[in-house]
């Protein structure tokens, strides 16, 4: 299964729903983000820390920032042992592999919950592999 399919993101959306740890910590995280993995552009829409819907964007979506990169950064981003500078949110963008853009005060507000979003894309992508 392909990172960025919508049948990846539909198991994503799942993770993030069941995980524990976003649960506590999302509570007060409502936003939506703009997920861009290579040409697939989703809306991402959060509610109290739960992934309620994606879609693909249309012209007219509004979003509030945006997490974007190519199809190869985020299949290393994802990988259950990541290259350097693919570990982590900042590296990533700090190194020009992944790019945020928009309203950064909403990302920084929510910046635990957003990390460890972004971390529950590597156990979608182990799970689906090791087909557990």
């Amino acid at each position: 299964m392909q990172v960025g399919s919508k049948e990846w993101m539909e198991n994503f959306q799942e993770a993030v729903n069941t995980d524990q740890e976003l649960n506590v910590i999302g509570k007060y995280c409502v936003t939506d983000l703009l997920l861009q993995i290579g040409a697939k552009e989703y809306i991402v829409q959060i509610k109290q820390g739960k992934l309620t819907n994606f879609f693909e964007k249309g012209a007219l979506d509004g979003w509030s920032f945006a997490i974007r990169g190519s199809l190869e950064a985020w299949e290393k981003f994802t990988q259950q042992i990541p290259p350097p500078m693919f570990h982590e949110l900042f590296a990533a963008v700090f190194q020009g592999n992944l790019q945020l853009e928009g309203n950064l005060k909403e990302l920084y507000a929510n910046l635990r919950y957003m990390i460890r979003f972004l971390d529950v894309t590597r156990e979608v992508k182990n799970k689906l592999v090791k087909g557990v």
